[in-house]
């Protein structure tokens, strides 16, 4: 239906932001469900990261032949770092995932601003307002509340809080290297680049797991959601969400992510939060929230530097 028709019906084509608004909305929902999605696998995490990073640089690596481009070896030599430690991070994260709850994994990987805003200040001179550091301790509160309230029938485990410690390390690495070493790469050449680099990283890990074919047939298809959703889908809508929404705004929609990434592990894994983690957890997305609002970046023009999430 044209413009005109609509108008005669009675109705208006929606607007560019408002479609970009629905974009971002696809993108924290995507995101939100990996956690969820890996454990539904019963598959180990890393043999799910390694066959997702593979399948998903296929994927990339067809489109960008597909738009008569490919990638070189300056690309890659470009991408790299940021490659190695996307790859560790995804192997990592999933491996956590698997052995934690997902309430936990999710408010864990939630605390890397704190991390990457004052590295983005040391060593981009990016803007940071000192004032808000005092709600980072707030998250990191809140935080303590969730991992130390959890019920000891739970799902929640030490090794699992390590790993996403561990994930949260090397998604900050992953983004610093991204805002250094990406440049003028659009996302396209750079998704089918780092992707393959990110498979061979976690190859070693997926072999010392065990046999590397060994997924059962329910982590084929978990696997396989999970680089529809995330790999390609999250990727395209996030690109498409940069035309008309400003960064700093998608930044901060991204505080909603762990509990809606709650709300899935609820409803498809049965997982429940006590009133002491539900505290936690508001107090850390509240710290988080005006951390972000406070360090929110100047609108600007070039949106490719924003970092590519998992």
């Amino acid at each position: 239906m044209t413009v005109a028709h609509a108008s005669l019906f009675g109705t208006r084509a929606p607007s560019a932001k408002a479609l970009g608004a629905l974009a971002v909305v696809g993108v924290v929902i995507a995101f939100s469900l990996s956690s969820t999605l890996v454990k539904r696998a019963h598959t180990p995490g890393v043999l799910v990261a390694f066959w997702r990073l593979t399948t998903v640089s296929i994927v990339w690596n067809l489109y960008l032949r597909a738009t008569g481009r490919r990638v070189t070896m300056a690309d890659v030599r470009q991408a790299f770092i940021p490659g190695v430690f996307f790859g560790l991070n995804l192997a990592i994260f999933f491996a956590g995932a698997t052995k934690n709850s997902v309430a936990n994994a999710a408010l864990i990987g939630s605390l890397a601003p704190f991390l990457i805003v004052p590295l983005g200040a040391w060593l981009f001179r990016e803007h940071i307002n000192p004032r808000a550091l005092m709600f980072a301790l707030v998250a990191f509160v809140g935080l303590t509340i969730v991992l130390f309230s959890a019920p000891a029938n739970g799902d929640a485990s030490l090794q699992g809080n390590v790993f996403g410690v561990l994930a949260m390390l090397l998604w900050t690495g992953y983004v610093t290297t991204t805002r250094h070493f990406r440049r003028d790469m659009d996302v396209g050449v750079f998704m089918a680049t780092i992707s393959p680099i990110a498979a061979v990283a976690v190859l070693p890990l997926a072999i010392t797991n065990g046999d590397v074919f060994g997924m059962s047939g329910t982590g084929w298809k978990y696997m396989l959601m999970l680089m529809l959703l995330t790999g390609v889908a999250a990727h395209g809508l996030m690109v498409f969400a940069q035309r008309t929404v400003q960064i700093g705004t998608i930044g901060i929609t991204q505080v909603i992510q762990p509990p809606l990434a709650f709300v899935w592990s609820f409803l498809l894994l049965g997982e429940r939060l006590n009133g002491w983690q539900l505290v936690g957890m508001a107090t850390v997305l509240g710290g988080l929230l005006a951390f972000l609002v406070m360090n929110r970046p100047p609108v600007v023009g070039d949106t490719r530097q924003q970092p590519v999430a998992r």
